[in-house]
């Protein structure tokens, strides 16, 4: 049985989409698995477009989530909420994100916070987990990886694909 995999990220809002969604469909017939992407088709009733993507990752065996920071320091919450629904449904989720040094070395504040956090210029604490990302999302993924390929290799590796 070829495996489904859903890929989250904010890929969907940039205009060389239809490139990501080749090159993801070219990683799964190399890697054999059936890639399931949000936005493939025309759709603009917002309720439409939040049902599908749900039924899509309902039917996926497992997620692969771009955490890369998106307008601003986080990750897109669009996908922070699709992992979520996943880890909720039982699939497994694998993420991946260009920087991945610890939360606290990405932000370069300088203002020391408790138990070796530091403290941003809003006033919040940026926690030192030795994270990339916010506990919960990378908690959430098997791995986290650089790249989109090697999150695939990931899937690979656990023996999630095939």
């Amino acid at each position: 049985m070829v495996k489904k995999i859903y890929f989250a990220g904010p890929d969907v809002f940039f205009p060389n989409y239809p490139e990501k969604i080749r090159e993801i469909q070219a990683l799964g017939a190399k890697y054999n698995f059936s890639p399931l992407c949000p936005g493939e088709s025309p759709e603009t009733d917002p309720t439409v477009i939040y049902q599908k993507n749900l039924a899509l990752i309902e039917e996926a065996h497992g997620l692969i989530a771009n955490l890369n920071p998106f307008r601003g320091q986080e990750p897109d919450s669009g996908t922070a909420f699709e992992v979520g629904y996943a880890l909720a449904k039982g699939k497994w989720i694998i993420g991946y994100l260009t920087d991945l040094r610890d939360l606290k070395t990405k932000i370069h504040s300088k203002v020391k916070g408790p138990q070796s956090s530091v403290i941003l210029p809003d006033g919040s604490i940026a926690e030192d987990f030795g994270l990339p990302v916010n506990l919960t999302l990378a908690l959430a993924a098997k791995r986290l990886v650089p790249n989109l390929e090697a999150a695939v290799l990931a899937a690979v590796a656990f023996k999630l694909l095939g």
